[in-house]
Parts: C-alpha cells; sequence; structure tokens
C-alpha cells in the first residue's frame, strides 16, 4: 500500500463511519488491516470476512486487530469451521461474502494483479455498485483501479462524493 493509499482509506473510513457506515473488509495487510483499524479509532463498526476458522488469524500479525474488533462490538464472520486454514481458493469465496454483506464496494488502490478484481467480480456479478478512489497513473500499485474504472467502477474524488453516491443508490 503506497502512502497515498493510506492516506485516502483513512480519510474515506472516518468519513463514512462519521455517517453512520459500517465497514467491511478482509482482515488482510494494506488497505484492509487500515480500514479496520481507522474505523475503530473513529468508534465505527467493523465487520473482518475471515478466510479460514474464526480460532486462526491470517495474517498472524493481525491478532490483536482481530481482538480489538471484538472488544470494539465489531463481529468476525466465517464460512469455515474451527481449525480451516486459508487457501487461495477461500479467499475468492470471502471476497464473494464480502460483497454480499455489503451495500457497494470502494476500491482505494489495486495493482495491475490484485485479488481486488475477486471482489469486484464478485459485486459485478451481485448487482452490488463499486466505486474507485483515483490515483497516480504513474504509481503500478494504482494500475488495477484504473482497470476497474474502465469496466464500470464508479469514480469518487472525496468522501463526500462517495456519500453522496451512496445516498442516489
Amino acid at each position: 500500500m503506497s502512502v497515498y493509499g493510506k492516506q485516502m482509506t483513512e480519510w474515506f473510513v472516518r468519513e463514512l463511519v462519521k455517517h453512520d457506515w459500517c465497514i467491511v473488509s478482509g482482515l488482510a495487510r494494506g488497505v484492509d488491516r487500515v480500514a479496520h483499524e481507522t474505523a475503530l479509532q473513529n468508534h465505527g463498526l467493523t465487520i473482518a470476512i475471515l478466510a479460514h476458522g474464526l480460532d486462526i488469524t491470517y495474517p498472524p500479525e493481525h491478532e490483536s486487530l482481530k481482538q480489538k474488533i471484538l472488544r470494539s462490538s465489531g463481529l468476525l464472520v466465517s464460512a469455515y469451521g474451527e481449525g480451516v486454514r486459508p487457501t487461495p481458493d477461500k479467499f475468492r469465496a470471502r471476497d464473494g461474502l464480502m460483497t454480499q454483506l455489503s451495500h457497494a464496494v470502494l476500491v482505494v488502490e489495486a495493482p495491475r494483479k490484485s485479488g481486488t478484481k475477486i471482489t469486484v467480480s464478485a459485486a459485478a456479478e451481485a448487482g452490488i455498485t463499486v466505486y474507485v478512489v483515483p490515483g497516480p497513473i504513474t504509481q503500478s500499485s494504482y494500475h488495477g483501479s484504473v482497470e476497474i474504472m474502465r469496466n464500470g467502477g464508479i469514480p469518487v474524488y472525496n468522501p463526500q462524493d462517495l456519500l453522496e453516491q451512496l445516498r442516489l443508490g
């Protein structure tokens, strides 16, 4: 995640939770982690969708974040029983479950090869609108974001723009 991606995630999440939106994300490194942490720091609700059993933490360094989510009335959601380890197919299923629990999808930063595209595809199949924060086109971590916009993702330029779009949808 770039510095710009971190700043945009914090800004958008901070404003969304001020307007009582719950943040749904995948407890992954990068944007997911920052989204959950920012929601918690701003007294918002967050739901972490897991690609493994509830008794496992992946990535392992997110154990304390997982506990903070639980202590703050957030939720951990998994389609898997205890002891089930994460595998690539489970991450794809997790991304589909995230979209099913969401009103919209916001892409803050996505390189060309990004798991975010799985979430975007699941959202498209479910008829869920995808919004994209445009990033610097010279930065490869935004090349996937540009592709998502080319394929129908709606660019949003600030949190107020997104909030207005959500009210219209």
